[in-house]
């Protein structure tokens, strides 16, 4: 079986603690997506996470695992949705124009596509 940017037998990122995906029960949570390798270097939800346990918001905590990533790496394209254990969301993407996410919580009453702006490698 093959996948459009999926080298074959490889499972992925995810499994690799904080480069995908980081929780943490008393602050909150983060999933990336974005090119793999650079994002195992970087570690982009552990980094949002804990900027979340420093009282950061979710959207500055995005925007700052992300920065750290793009002073390396100016052409890096990907994105990230950060939650806080408050209920509090934010997403934050550098290499595209927007970033679309889901959220869905009691106030939005159902699932709400949302979009954010993605940085630029000069902010």
């Amino acid at each position: 079986m093959h996948s459009c940017f999926l080298t074959s037998s490889r499972v992925g990122d995810s499994p690799i603690p904080g480069a995908g995906a980081y929780a943490d029960g008393e602050v909150g949570a983060a999933a990336a997506t974005g090119d793999g390798d650079v994002m195992m270097r970087f570690l982009p939800s552990l980094i949002a996470v804990e900027q979340l346990r420093s009282g950061v918001t979710p959207s500055a905590a995005g925007e700052n695992a992300l920065r750290r990533i793009v002073a390396l790496y100016p052409d890096f394209v990907g994105g990230i949705v950060v939650l806080s254990i408050d209920g509090q969301y934010g997403a934050a993407c550098h290499g595209m124009n927007t970033f679309k996410y889901s959220v869905c919580n009691q106030q939005l009453g159902e699932v709400t596509v949302l979009e954010v702006p993605c940085l630029s490698s000069d902010k």
